[in-house]
């Protein structure tokens, strides 16, 4: 039998901090019906970031690359955990964001992918840093962003008012990227689909909502 490799001893301490995301809750601070956690918020944004990506339909950018940052973009929140955008940036003019600024950069060098064995850890970590830079990071940028629209859209749906002022705060994010063809699309159609829930008749998920099952008239 082969000597075990060192870096097996400390790499499942990694993956137990993986599995961790799944437990961290996202809007903290506010009341929701239906919780969200970081897990389900990174694949959603790769998601949403992929649909943008192969919108553009532009060699220049990398796919791959957008969805490695889409993936990685909170992986810090596994040990800071999820802030919440208000509390970062609110309060005396914003103080604890820049702290965090500070030191996120080194979390991510130091803490977070250090069980990996270096290849992946200098990888991942590029990745996690690089997040929101480059063209492919202002994909991740409003992927993020629309996220937060499709979770407000959804609470509000059920009749939790608390997100109104977040999907407010989601559209000017995202309109930040109106660069880009999908997120145009995607501040359009939720608009409209906020507008139209206050149909009396509206009912969840299906985009027929509104047809009149008479006339079969929208």
């Amino acid at each position: 039998m082969s000597a075990q490799d060192p870096a097996a001893e400390r790499l499942f301490a990694f993956f137990e901090r993986l599995k961790t995301m799944s437990s961290i809750q996202r809007f903290g601070t506010l009341p929701m019906i239906q919780g969200e956690n970081v897990a389900s918020h990174s694949f959603n944004v790769a998601i949403l970031a992929l649909l943008t990506a192969d919108y553009e339909n532009n060699p220049a950018i990398n796919t791959e690359k957008v969805l490695r940052q889409a993936l990685l973009h909170d992986f810090e929140e596994t040990i800071l955990s999820d802030i919440p955008h208000p509390i970062k940036h609110r309060f005396q003019g914003g103080k604890l964001g820049k702290v965090l600024k500070d030191i996120v950069p080194d979390l991510v060098r130091d803490e977070i992918f250090k069980e990996l064995p270096q290849p992946l850890r200098d990888r991942c970590t590029h990745a996690a840093l690089t997040a929101k830079d480059g063209i492919e990071g202002r994909i991740v940028a409003a992927a993020d962003a629309m996220d937060i629209l499709m979770t407000s859209l959804r609470e509000l749906k059920m009749g939790n008012r608390y997100f109104q002022s977040i999907f407010d705060v989601g559209l000017k994010l995202l309109e930040r990227h109106g660069e880009f063809r999908f997120a145009q699309l995607f501040m359009d159609s939720a608009r409209s689909y906020r507008e139209r829930d206050y149909h009396a008749e509206a009912q969840p998920t299906f985009s027929d909502e509104f047809v009149d099952p008479v006339s079969g008239m929208s």
